[in-house]
């Protein structure tokens, strides 16, 4: 990047914006509606994941956030108590279970989605349906290109700091 183009720079300070304003309490309410009541943003994140992804085990679910199990075993059993997700075993591996979104699960998840799309229904009312389909895309190309970001870009502590990396 030229050192004249700021745009990457103008993309953080705006990503960190959003990253603020998504964390206030009102905008969270707003954005995930009342389905959400109760549930952290990682339950919902988990949640999601599951959707997605699963059948799924636990340890799948850990690798993908960059955890250990022990971190994500509480939040699973915290999504299986509200009747989110179920175990069922592993046809593979008798000894393992798998995560599947419940019925109910699905549902939760559908509402606070349409939370969401309603909030930027609203906030894109006035745009162009040109300028919100560009945006649309934009944004998804953004996202695309930082999940493929390669990990040895990621920052590392110096050597010597005397702090574990």
């Amino acid at each position: 990047m030229r050192d004249d183009d700021d745009s990457a720079r103008q993309v953080q300070e705006a990503f960190t914006s959003l990253l603020r304003w998504a964390h206030r309490g009102d905008v969270r309410r707003s954005l995930l509606g009342a389905a959400a009541q109760a549930l952290t943003p990682n339950d919902i994140t988990l949640l999601r994941s599951i959707t997605e992804q699963g059948p799924v085990r636990a340890s799948d679910l850990a690798a993908w956030q960059g955890v250990d199990k022990s971190t994500v075993t509480p939040q699973v059993r915290r999504l299986e108590e509200r009747g989110l997700i179920a175990r069922q075993g592993d046809p593979g591996d008798k000894r393992a279970a798998l995560l599947t979104v419940t019925d109910g699960g699905r549902q939760r998840l559908r509402e606070i989605d349409r939370s969401g799309v309603r909030l930027f229904e609203h906030a894109l009312d006035g745009w162009p349906a040109d300028d919100r389909r560009t945006l649309a895309t934009l944004m998804q190309r953004l996202l695309d290109e930082l999940a493929d970001v390669p990990q040895r870009n990621t920052l590392r502590r110096p050597t010597g700091s005397g702090v574990p990396a």
